[in-house]
């Protein structure tokens, strides 16, 4: 079947190669100059205002955060170094003598169609403002930015927007002039990135390009915990192989995301460079995100999927390989953060509302991702995806139909200025993701989960047949964790319960998993809750902030979601169903979670 994923929907996607300067200039407080706008040049010398201008545009570089060796000059400082007074006085100088309506001239260069205003920071910084008037009569303006320098032995400039090599720029006799120049272009084209609801942006840009990020941090998983420049190290953890991510400010002059997304307090952003340069890989991802958001939109699930911002692609000109991003805002923490951080909200009551709320938003955010796979499979050449472990039935629809790593670490924290609320969001449900995990598995099926303690009992089964039923038992593993750490606190979370599920797996390793595996009769296998799961679950019914929300949330995790049978096992409608059953009864009584089964 032929590759129709998001990439290839200019109706879904916006492939931008201007760097978003057409968005940046559409926008009303850019344009709205008048055509008759008059300039009184400003008093003094014009000679010593171009010192002044070049001092300032050199003090206004900020060194890229992700490349050290690159910097980038903020739109913002541009505007307010180069105004159109500033112009006006330049364009009094001799060298534009050739110009009567000095006006008319100021206009063009700063806001004309063919506007220069770039053009002149660049010449300025290079010491040749004089050549500006060479330079637009050889056509040469803002469009034309940034200029490469071509690998051949004349090292020319080449202009990909008129596609030629203008005569003047290249007339320059010293080469080291025109890699400065094209130094400074690059300097004064950092992208400005802007969300739109209907269609995501995606950004093809040059080796050259600077992303206009002023701090970045690179995110290690090894890194302990804790909090880091206003966020806990692993608020956003890497796929453990599949990427790396940064934490990144971005300048404010640079983007536009709207009421898109959930803005981190401090503006920090998620930056994810993708180990793969492999470009289905990367539509993969990108498609089961966007498909999974489009689904989202007619549900209260739609916060509570982590949604792209942007996308980049770069390619090496001496390699040939294209690296890809992800742009995704900054949470404050995972799961297992927030139950670290707020340890004053263990057996707060009023805390089950919400509790409920978001489990079942995050049931529905799951149906999602669900949903979303059968789109994003329909759309792919399912002869190039990974088969499974060579020995184990599947189907590809049942194989990549799901999340495949729902742990609390994949259940991300978000403390927004807007909305007020915190809430929880599902992430790393990437296809392409999941591509390179089954690929794995080729090599050893147990990389077919990628976090043992949550994993469902047909990944260990010989016969089983991984499918969106694994899901559901991973999931019902952390809502169990999520009630343990109410009623016990996160010690309880971290140690007592782990440690007493804690025995030989199959493999002969010590593990914490849920379920355990006899044999059953002739070479079969039969799994099991384990005892120590289902003792838990009582002692925690019994415990005396036990609520009647709380029994009965616990008796859907063991009797339904950590069925051990993937065919009795509760489906994610269903489920949606309990869970709305559970968190209306909170939203219409609250002595349903308030007081204590003891208390009624």
């Amino acid at each position: 079947m032929a590759n129709k994923l998001v990439l290839d929907y200019p109706e879904r996607v916006r492939q931008i190669h201007d760097r978003g300067d057409g968005d940046f200039y559409r926008t009303s407080d850019r344009t709205s100059q008048q055509s008759s706008s008059t300039y009184e040049p400003l008093r003094g010398d014009a000679r010593r205002l171009l010192g002044v201008i070049a001092k300032e545009l050199d003090e206004a570089k900020v060194m890229s955060a992700l490349d050290p060796d690159k910097d980038f000059l903020p739109r913002r400082k541009l505007q307010a170094i180069l105004t159109p007074q500033r112009v006006r006085t330049i364009v009094s100088l001799r060298c534009f003598k050739k110009y009567p309506d000095k006006n008319k001239l100021t206009r063009d260069i700063c806001f004309g169609p063919s506007r220069c205003l770039k053009l002149l920071a660049i010449l300025i910084g290079v010491e040749k403002v004089q050549d500006l008037p060479e330079h637009m009569d050889d056509g040469l303006s803002d469009k034309c930015l940034p200029m490469d320098i071509e690998a051949s032995s004349h090292k020319r400039m080449y202009c990909r927007h008129h596609s030629k090599h203008h005569s003047f720029i290249n007339s320059y006799a010293r080469p080291n002039d025109r890699r400065v120049f094209s130094q400074w272009s690059y300097s004064l084209a950092a992208p400005y990135l802007k969300c739109d609801k209907k269609k995501h942006s995606h950004y093809v840009l040059r080796h050259g390009d600077v992303f206009p990020m002023e701090h970045g941090y690179k995110i290690y998983e090894q890194q302990i915990p804790g909090t880091h420049h206003g966020g806990p190290m692993s608020a956003f953890p890497p796929y453990g192989g599949f990427s790396e991510v940064y934490q990144v400010t971005i300048d404010d002059s640079h983007y536009d995301f709207g009421a898109i997304g959930l803005r981190h307090p401090r503006g920090f952003f998620a930056l994810k460079r993708l180990n793969s340069h492999e470009r289905q890989n990367f539509n993969l991802e990108l498609s089961s995100l966007l498909f999974s958001m489009d689904n989202a939109r007619s549900k209260e699930a739609n916060t509570h999927l982590i949604q792209p911002l942007a996308t980049f692609e770069v390619v090496d000109p001496v390699t040939g390989i294209t690296t890809y991003y992800l742009l995704f805002d900054w949470a404050q923490g995972n799961l297992k953060d927030f139950w670290r951080i707020n340890k004053n909200l263990v057996g707060d009551m009023r805390h089950s509302l919400w509790m409920s709320q978001q489990l079942h938003e995050i049931c529905l955010a799951l149906q999602c991702v669900h949903n979303e796979r059968q789109t994003t499979l329909k759309f792919t050449d399912t002869d190039k995806l990974a088969k499974g472990p060579v020995g184990r039935p599947f189907t590809i629809e049942e194989l990549y139909g799901r999340h495949g790593d729902i742990t609390p670490n994949n259940l991300l924290w978000f403390h927004p200025e807007n909305p007020s609320s915190d809430l929880l969001a599902l992430s790393d449900f990437g296809l392409g993701r999941l591509h390179t995990q089954v690929s794995r598995s080729n090599q050893n099926p147990r990389n077919l989960a990628r976090t043992a303690t949550y994993i469902a009992p047909e990944f260990d089964l010989t016969n089983g047949m991984i499918s969106r039923a694994s899901d559901i038992f991973s999931l019902g593993c952390v809502f169990l964790e999520y009630v343990t750490w109410f009623l016990c606190g996160p010690e309880s979370v971290e140690n007592e319960f782990p440690g007493q599920r804690n025995e030989r797996d199959i493999y002969g390793f010590d593990a914490d998993k849920f379920f355990v595996i006899y044999p059953d009769g002739h070479s079969g296998q039969r799994p099991f809750l384990k005892p120590q799961v289902k003792d838990w679950i009582s002692r925690l019914q019994k415990h005396e902030n036990c609520s009647w929300y709380l029994y009965q949330l616990l008796e859907i995790i063991r009797d339904k979601m950590l069925e051990p049978d993937r065919e009795k096992r509760i489906h994610i409608i269903p489920l949606i169903k309990e869970m709305k059953k559970l968190r209306q009864t909170c939203e219409r009584n609250d002595s349903f979670y308030l007081k204590t089964i003891a208390e009624e």
